[in-house]
């Protein structure tokens, strides 16, 4: 009786032309093509990659490993020999550390906002840099050509984009759809990303030194991601 029920449903929808909005369990997962990000951990916890057609995230706090993620992730695309685009929404990258993490600089477009102080800056400059940087990503991702375009909101306050409605991000999805570009947002907190787009949680805790107090000295950080 339920599957008679379920194959009407799904003729019923066929009819509307929205059968493609069922998730039928008796298929076979479909292969999604990915994009390395150059770290083995971090491509086996992702299945293989970045994948094609769709916007993931990084998140963490800052020294979460964040930065290092999307810049191993350029560089291994550069690698492939892929062009590949970066919006910088308030001018944080540093070119030296890309090149020595093994960006091809040269096959990189750097798409660089206002170099602002976050924490003096009037909260109507932030937000229109934001709205602009969007703006980029939105315009380089229906471009095409480009194996990743990253949105790097990393020093941005979260507040700064969550008056951004949702249909903003459902249209980066929609424009990254079907294109074999890796669409990468970088930020302190989860922002949007496509239904089959994934969010990769980093973590940072201090690593001590030293038996006593007075002994003890800061050793690093352990990261961890999910």
């Amino acid at each position: 009786m339920g599957s008679l029920a379920i194959s009407r449903l799904e003729a019923l929808l066929q009819t509307r032309r929205l059968d493609r909005t069922v998730a039928r369990s008796t298929e076979a997962p479909e292969a999604r093509p990915v994009a390395s990000t150059g770290l083995s951990a971090v491509d086996l916890q992702l299945s293989g990659g970045w994948r094609l057609g769709e916007i993931s995230e990084i998140v963490g706090t800052r020294s979460s490993g964040r930065t290092s993620v999307l810049l191993s992730t350029l560089a291994a695309a550069t690698a492939r020999g892929e062009l590949v685009a970066l919006v910088d929404v308030v001018d944080r990258l540093d070119v030296n550390t890309a090149s020595a993490a093994g960006v091809d600089l040269a096959r990189v477009l750097w798409v660089r906002g206002p170099s602002l102080t976050i924490e003096l800056s009037r909260p109507a400059l932030v937000d229109h840099a934001v709205r602009q940087a969007v703006r980029a990503f939105d315009l380089i991702l229906r471009a095409g050509g480009f194996g990743v375009v990253a949105l790097d909101l990393a020093d941005v306050p979260p507040r700064a984009f969550a008056p951004l409605p949702w249909a903003t991000w459902m249209r980066l999805a929609h424009a990254n759809e079907g294109r074999p570009t890796a669409g990468v947002l970088v930020g302190q907190a989860p922002m949007g990303r496509s239904a089959r787009g994934v969010t990769l949680a980093l973590e940072s805790t201090r690593r001590w030194t030293g038996d006593s107090l007075q002994a003890r000295r800061f050793a690093g950080w352990d990261l961890t991601h999910g």
